[in-house]
């Protein structure tokens, strides 16, 4: 399927220290076995998930220049994409069920998001 405007989606942004990292890795080992064991890529039954993304890459000093060097820590961010509002929900729910994958997730953004966008349309795609 596609993504168009109108989907609603997720994307958050962890800045982590070098040393936390392998924490974060676990968490996201968790959530894509939960994910696979959950949802769909296709069908009718939500959630059907068009994007699942979890992106990872050192912070450099200057985020446009990799020579810049490194500030000791690790950027992660995790973009899901729903057909709509409902798909988006039934993901949430079916998250909360999971509650020691939920509650580390809340302890993990307390700890380390710097920003979050949560069950958002999509204003453009390709």
């Amino acid at each position: 399927m596609k993504i168009k405007a109108g989907n609603v989606g997720f994307h958050i942004a962890f800045k982590v220290p070098n040393g936390d990292t392998e924490r974060m890795e676990l968490f996201f080992e968790t959530h894509e076995a939960f994910m696979r064991e959950t949802h769909y890529i296709e069908g009718t039954v939500e959630p059907i998930v068009l994007c699942y993304a979890v992106m990872k890459s050192p912070e450099f000093n200057d985020p446009l220049d990799s020579t810049s060097g490194e500030t000791g820590h690790t950027l992660y961010g995790i973009t899901e994409i729903y057909n709509g509002p409902e798909g988006a929900q039934m993901h949430m729910q079916l998250g909360q069920q999971r509650a020691a994958m939920f509650m580390e997730l809340v302890d993990l953004t307390s700890k380390y998001c710097i920003s979050g966008i949560i069950g958002a349309a999509v204003m453009r795609s390709m």
